[in-house]
């Protein structure tokens, strides 16, 4: 069952939960509620998205993951339990299984401004990932400059699931030879059960 829409409707008829993590937000959980032909509706827990905001969502059905990516067409949409707390997502796109594998890890870096850096793709490498500690290597010339004390977020995600944000502060600068060392202390968790085991999971994916 690849179909997407047969697998939206069979998360709706379970009320599947559901992970969905707007551009430049943090991740919210609710419940696929209904199919219609404009796209499939979502009940979140708390303030949902605005319209016009793209996210990603991931679920769970029959035992498989799955992830998409979507944009919200309403907001405060009305849903089973009576509150207008749905959303109506169309634009669906980039439906595909999650499948454990390190080309689906999120590991990044978000600066003060500017978009995120991925920190297993590109330029900018994780050298060592420990639950209260990151190094991370960038060429010298590379415009992710934090200074020595300095603040950041950081986003990961395990393969079969959403990322979330932890913040972060700049322990140590070293300047090598073309590059730098950046030793970034986690200084504040929301879900500390849940890091831990993202942590655990993206450590025997990538083999650090």
């Amino acid at each position: 069952m690849d179909d997407p829409r047969r697998i939206l409707e069979a998360a709706a008829d379970a009320r599947t939960g559901v992970e969905v993590l707007p551009r430049n937000g943090a991740a919210v959980r609710g419940q696929v509620v209904r199919v219609e032909r404009g796209g499939v509706v979502l009940s979140l827990v708390g303030t949902p998205p605005a319209a016009g905001t793209d996210l990603r969502c991931w679920l769970t059905v029959d035992g498989a993951a799955w992830t998409f990516e979507a944009s919200v067409l309403r907001a405060g949409v009305p849903v089973p339990d009576r509150s207008q707390g749905g959303v109506l997502l169309g634009f669906i796109d980039g439906w595909k299984r999650a499948s454990g594998s390190a080309a689906d890890v999120i590991l990044e870096a978000l600066p003060p401004t500017g978009g995120a850096v991925s920190l297993v793709r590109g330029e900018v490498r994780i050298v060592e990932l420990h639950p209260d500690e990151w190094t991370v290597s960038a060429p010298a010339g590379f415009p992710l400059v934090f200074v020595e004390g300095g603040s950041l977020r950081l986003r990961l995600g395990a393969p079969d699931g959403p990322p979330m944000d932890v913040g972060a502060e700049v322990h140590e600068l070293t300047h090598g030879h073309g590059h730098l060392l950046y030793r970034l202390g986690i200084v504040e968790v929301g879900d500390p059960a849940r890091y831990a085991e993202i942590v655990a999971t993206l450590r025997r994916t990538l083999k650090l």
